[in-house]
């Protein structure tokens, strides 16, 4: 959540948040009287939490009368303002599997779950740089901020965010099968320059052109050189 919107979440839409969370759904009207506030200062805050994804609204039809407008909490909303302690439970079960089957019945459940980022992405980009640039983008989707960059000899990607960091410092496979995953996604080896769970702000990645395509970069230049 961005500091603006943490700024702009007012007592009053806190407790529309809340009350949508106890009660599964709720219409302006309920709302209205739980809150003891008109139905125009309802809709004004309904209004402004579904603009910033945190409300949706949905349609049903009544026994009797005009279809009712039905609002309740979107996937963000809970994630954001009711934490879920998904940490905690994989950490619980995964220490069980480590303890009951071992590091490579664990290390086999890593790669499992890196293999569908890597199904994500297969037939995309042609190029290295186009291969980057979508698997950029489809860390960002994760959760993971990825951002890239070119350099003259290859790419650095950075991921500034980590969504599973507490079970990377307990259970380092999961690290290494990313390295893995990175590789086997982009067709080259691929160099960690930092890592966040070690205590770095991110984890850095070198990727490196391709030699062939830096020779003939250079060929390029003496030719015109020459010319």
């Amino acid at each position: 959540m961005t500091a603006n919107l943490a700024n702009n979440l007012s007592p009053t839409r806190n407790k529309i948040l809340q009350l949508l969370k106890e009660r599964g759904k709720a219409t302006a009207s309920e709302l209205s009287r739980l809150l003891s506030i008109s139905r125009i200062a309802v809709y004004h805050h309904l209004h402004w939490l579904k603009a910033n994804n945190l409300v949706r609204v949905t349609v049903e039809r009544q026994k009797r009368g005009r279809p009712t407008e039905v609002f309740s909490l979107t996937e963000e909303a809970q994630e954001k303002f009711f934490p879920r302690r998904y940490d905690l439970l994989a950490l619980t079960l995964l220490d069980t599997v480590e303890e009951e089957l071992g590091d490579k019945f664990l290390y086999k459940l890593f790669r499992r779950y890196r293999d569908r980022l890597t199904q994500r992405l297969q037939g995309r980009g042609k190029d290295l740089k186009e291969r980057v640039k979508e698997l950029a983008l489809l860390l960002s989707e994760e959760g993971y901020l990825a951002q890239w960059q070119e350099t003259a000899d290859g790419f650095l990607l950075s991921i500034p965010n980590c969504p599973i960091e507490q079970v990377a410092r307990r259970f380092p496979c999961a690290c290494a099968t990313e390295e893995e995953f990175l590789t086997a996604v982009l067709g080259v080896p691929v160099v960690r320059h930092s890592h966040q769970p070690k205590g770095d702000t991110c984890c850095l990645y070198f990727v490196a052109k391709p030699a062939k395509t830096k020779n003939s970069r250079k060929a390029t230049a003496r030719r015109s050189e020459s010319q």
